[in-house]
């Protein structure tokens, strides 16, 4: 199962747990983690479900959580494909997104962001990555009414169309934070003289990359 496969299919799954995230909004959720570097399993396993799980022990558990683990592993190979080769759940080929669709799958995302706010905020903050969080604004439920403009619906056209490629980039912006959260871990701990190669696989001597 593809992270592109018909919603029809991905809602067929017959070991799919009712208590459950709704799939779409799980796809949005799994894609948000695997875009926020650092996330430990423990911080964001309590989010998968819309009641208070089971022991993991039990089995009914058990068999949700390796539906879970499957649909978050068929989604991080369609994200290793890069863009075009990655359409979210929302996206149908040939035809504009749903924007209903959409916006379940941006709920699930969302909460996945509240896991780490201050890394989301910094992205919101700088001018290189803030886009990507206005594409996502027009699909996120207000509680109060707002007056929208006349264009609103072709902004979240183009919004829509946009997301697959700019989660891309953002999966490949989480993985060289974690890549090099893990190299200053190794500097600090092996004392990396400033001229050899940076362990953060740059290629560069580790005075000009790292340790600059």
């Amino acid at each position: 199962m593809t992270s592109s496969q018909p919603l029809a299919a991905i809602l067929a799954n017959p070991n799919w747990d009712p208590d459950l995230l709704p799939p779409l909004e799980m796809d949005g959720y799994l894609t948000g983690i695997l875009v926020t570097p650092g996330l430990e399993a423990s911080e964001w396993v309590s989010g998968l479900w819309t009641t208070k799980p089971g022991s993991a022990a039990d089995e009914r558990t058990s068999h949700a959580l390796a539906a879970v683990v499957a649909r978050r592993r068929a989604i991080e190979a369609d994200l290793q494909k890069g863009w075009p080769g990655f359409q979210p759940s929302f996206c149908e080929p040939g035809k504009k997104a749903d924007h209903a669709k959409v916006r379940q799958w941006v709920k699930g995302f969302w909460q996945a962001m509240k896991l780490e706010p201050q890394y989301w905020s910094d992205l919101a903050e700088d001018e290189r990555t803030a886009t990507f969080i206005k594409l996502l604004v027009g699909f996120i439920e207000s509680r109060e009414p707002i007056e929208e403009r006349d264009d609103a619906d072709e902004i979240r056209d183009e919004a829509a169309a946009l997301l697959p490629r700019a989660i891309v980039g953002m999966r490949k912006l989480a993985l060289l934070r974690e890549r090099n959260v893990n190299a200053l871990r190794t500097i600090q701990s092996n004392k990396i003289g400033r001229n050899e190669v940076c362990p953060c696989g740059s290629g560069k001597k580790f005075k000009r990359c790292c340790g600059a």
